[in-house]
């Protein structure tokens, strides 16, 4: 190649370069011009799903949203109102389809922190249920998943008094525990694990809600259409089947199950009518299995927190009230987990984990549905503490 031919090479070159650049450079500014500017709509007004109720009928899914609105005009304070959006749809996709055509906006689930379950439901496919939710719509598997046999929609809905919303109330209450009824939090990702599981049964909170008897008391006056929730119970669900765990077995099962998730209180009645109550500081479940029979055991911590009916003077925790009163606690709850037991060989619904203690040593060599073949024993104690 001859010097002027180099030359031109180069100079073409260089010239090429500079317009790519060039190039570069406007395209930058164009999209971050429009970038900013095309979707205003983006800016001034945005949703924020924060709950999610679904229920199901013969031929539709009922799929709710509790959604908080941020709006806003240029230059003025941004405004957050709640509204709760429902709709029918032959899936469950199709109805949150439906939901963001009526708001104008896109539906997503990231910031969905509670899930309410109606148990219509719990015959489809758990993973079906949650999967497209979570791919297609992010909803993260650290939201709680609870349950209703009310519409979840009136869940969603319900003011609970100056709680600006339901769900937010229903988190702190299964996260701090604020109930005291011992009800801990099954998340979606919980719930998924132990549906798929061997022993392919879960427990979760059952919400229920009453309206008010005392409202209360605005700026403006006497409210109304106050709710109290009550989360004292637990759903067992196995396979598509059901059934309510009254409060005092929802306790015990979820200590054992949901090992240290668990607070709550322990209220004892003494043969001689003393009533003793405790706070439960700590739980330390075991389950052990040897060949097909698991052995429990719970050892909780408990501090003193009052006693009524008594002859009179100052209780400590070394008094032997309080002494008797924790070995009575330790009965009861042993009692009612034998009770659980019974309940589940009834009812066919492992909610114990028996199976899953079993599978652990037996691994693929465990029969399916062998909760009957399963022995079962347990014990319990209480130790009495200094409150912290």
């Amino acid at each position: 190649m001859s010097k002027a031919s180099h030359a031109v090479a180069v100079r073409l070159r260089d010239r090429f370069f500079r317009t790519k650049w060039l190039v570069l450079l406007v395209a930058v500014v164009v999209l971050i011009f429009f970038g900013r500017t095309s979707d205003i709509k983006s800016l001034t007004q945005s949703a924020l799903v924060i709950g999610l109720g679904i229920e199901r009928t013969e031929s539709a899914f009922t799929v709710s949203t509790l959604s908080v609105i941020v709006s806003g005009g240029s230059g003025g304070d941004n405004q957050q109102n709640y509204a709760v959006y429902s709709a029918e749809g032959a899936t469950i996709s199709e109805g949150l389809d439906r939901i963001s055509q009526k708001m104008g906006l896109m539906v997503s689930l990231s910031h969905c922190n509670v899930v309410v379950l109606s148990p219509s439901v719990f015959d489809t496919d758990h993973a079906l249920l949650f999967d497209p939710l979570i791919s297609a719509y992010s909803l993260p598997e650290q939201a709680a998943v609870t349950s209703t046999e009310q519409p979840p929609s009136d869940v969603l809905a319900a003011r609970i008094g100056t709680t600006v919303a339901s769900t937010y109330f229903v988190q702190a209450t299964l996260l701090q525990n604020l109930g005291g009824d011992g009800i801990a939090l099954v998340t979606v990702k919980d719930f998924l694990a132990h549906s798929l599981s061997r022993s392919a049964s879960m427990n979760i909170p059952l919400i229920d809600m009453k309206e008010m008897e005392h409202q209360p008391e605005s700026q403006q006056g006497e409210s109304s259409g106050n709710y109290e929730f009550f989360m004292n119970r637990n759903l067992v669900v196995h396979g598509g089947d059901y059934f309510v765990l009254e409060e005092d077995l929802a306790q015990v099962t979820t200590m054992l199950v949901r090992k240290n998730d668990v607070l709550g209180r322990l209220s004892v009645t003494l043969p001689d009518g003393e009533a003793v109550e405790f706070r439960v500081l700590d739980v330390s479940p075991k389950t052990e299995a040897d060949g097909m029979n698991v052995t429990a055991s719970l050892e909780v911590s408990a501090s003193f927190l009052e006693a009524q009916n008594t002859s009179g003077g100052k209780i400590t925790p070394s008094d032997d009230l309080v002494k008797r009163a924790a070995e009575q606690a330790a009965n009861d709850l042993r009692e009612r987990l034998y009770e659980c037991h019974a309940l589940s060989l009834e009812k066919d619904a492992d909610f114990l984990q028996l199976q899953n203690a079993v599978y652990k040593k037996a691994g693929y060599t465990l029969p399916e549905n062998c909760l009957g073949d399963i022995g079962f024993s347990c014990s319990v104690s209480v130790t009495v503490k200094e409150a912290g």
